[in-house]
């Protein structure tokens, strides 16, 4: 499948979100670009067109026909919504498998601090130099990672897209994992494992 462009992937993002499935329209977008975006998706079988009930968003007027943008299980897929990475708490230390007798023993935190220390790859789809998807990569690849709001304040988007492009890095090649601190906050931040390896 072709790769999905950041409106696309912000649009099923939306619709992903709500219980009934519906996608809102982006503010930046015309009536004209909208009816690319949909034709695309629809196209490729992520969503389809369905009339309007009351409380959906309308993505379009046919008529006196209201028409709503609803997300099929393809688009949930293509957005990874239901493979995202398993939390787990940030203090928690991986324990290493059992060795034979005659093996030399590591300390349980080795493989912990060796993820740590080791460079994130680089995708082979890396973002231009100077995006904002550069920047947010940036901000991954810190040893304290980032959370939602960071990228938000850095990048000036909105809570979907920054979600979207998250979801566009992992599709890239990158591997992007989250831990929740114990102040309760979630933090993101590139794996040295990439995404296609990630259990």
């Amino acid at each position: 499948m072709t790769k999905l462009t950041t409106t696309q992937l912000s649009v099923l993002s939306r619709a992903a979100a709500r219980d009934d499935g519906a996608a809102s329209l982006p503010e930046h977008l015309t009536r004209s670009a909208a009816a690319k975006v949909a034709a695309s998706l629809v196209s490729r079988k992520l969503m389809r067109e369905v009339r309007a009930k009351a409380g959906m968003p309308v993505w379009r007027v046919d008529g006196d026909r209201k028409v709503a943008l609803v997300i099929l299980k393809a688009g949930r897929s293509a957005i990874l919504v239901d493979t995202q990475p398993t939390e787990r708490p940030a203090d928690t230390k991986r324990t290493p498998p059992p060795t034979a007798p005659d093996e030399a023993k590591e300390p349980s935190s080795k493989p912990l601090q060796d993820a740590l220390n080791t460079p994130p790859p680089i995708a082979a789809d890396a973002p231009r130099q100077g995006s904002k998807q550069a920047l947010v990569v940036e901000l991954l690849a810190r040893r304290e990672g980032a959370t939602i709001d960071a990228l938000i304040e850095a990048t000036g988007w909105l809570p979907h897209t920054t979600r979207a492009a998250l979801t566009g890095l992992r599709r890239r090649g990158y591997g992007i994992e989250r831990t929740r601190g114990v102040d309760g906050a979630t933090r993101y931040w590139l794996s040295p494992v990439p995404a296609d390896v990630q259990a």
